[in-house]
């Protein structure tokens, strides 16, 4: 209700302000959607007379104008709202064949399996936001300056067994990496993807 009392006074400060034909229009329709979601006004009449008085010559020359036909004392306008249905929601079909999560259907696709293997430049611009906070804390004890130092030594690099040896020998005795962990599989392979 408070939206099409808003609007009524939209209207009204248009109607004052001589605005053009079309913001009166654009402001006419929003009244009549608004009008129509309201319960209030869903058993209306589709005609509707309303009376212009004709004392304000002003409000009724931009009215003559909105509907074309001259104004005279006093008129009634017939205003047509029209019944609009209400929409239901849509339901959503899953049919039973279908999984539910998405996930399940992309693990082991041809797609996900070229872009594992597509080369990247510099190690550290391949690295998400999350990948790297889950790095620093799970391969770097929290150390955020000494994953920076690896990535930046890694990417020096310039052929991937020298990468490996480094890293075998600095990284992965230091910090107690555990070979099965996802989380060293997918630093290792960034890092072949690096040098590949």
């Amino acid at each position: 209700m408070e939206r099409v009392a808003a609007l009524v006074e939209k209207l009204t400060n248009q109607l004052a302000d001589k605005a053009d034909k079309s913001q009166l229009k654009q402001t006419a329709v929003q009244l009549l959607a608004a009008l129509s979601e309201s319960d209030q006004f869903n058993n209306l009449p589709n005609n509707v007379s309303v009376m212009i008085p004709g004392g304000n010559e002003e409000v009724t020359d931009v009215i003559a104008k909105v509907i074309d036909s001259p104004i005279t004392e006093q008129q009634t306008v017939e205003v047509r709202i029209p019944n609009l249905p209400k929409l239901e929601p849509v339901e959503t079909f899953i049919p039973a064949s279908m999984p539910v999560e998405i996930n399940e259907v992309v693990t082991n696709t041809e797609l996900q399996e070229k872009l594992a293997l597509e080369p990247i430049k510099d190690l550290k611009a391949a690295i998400g936001v999350n990948d790297k906070f889950q790095f620093t804390a799970t391969l770097f004890n929290g150390d955020e300056k000494a994953f920076e130092m690896a990535v930046k030594s890694i990417n020096g690099f310039k052929i991937y067994a020298e990468a490996q040896f480094w890293i075998k020998s600095n990284l992965r005795e230091q910090n107690k990496w555990d070979e099965t962990a996802e989380v060293v599989k997918a630093f290792d392979l960034l890092v072949k993807r690096r040098f590949a």
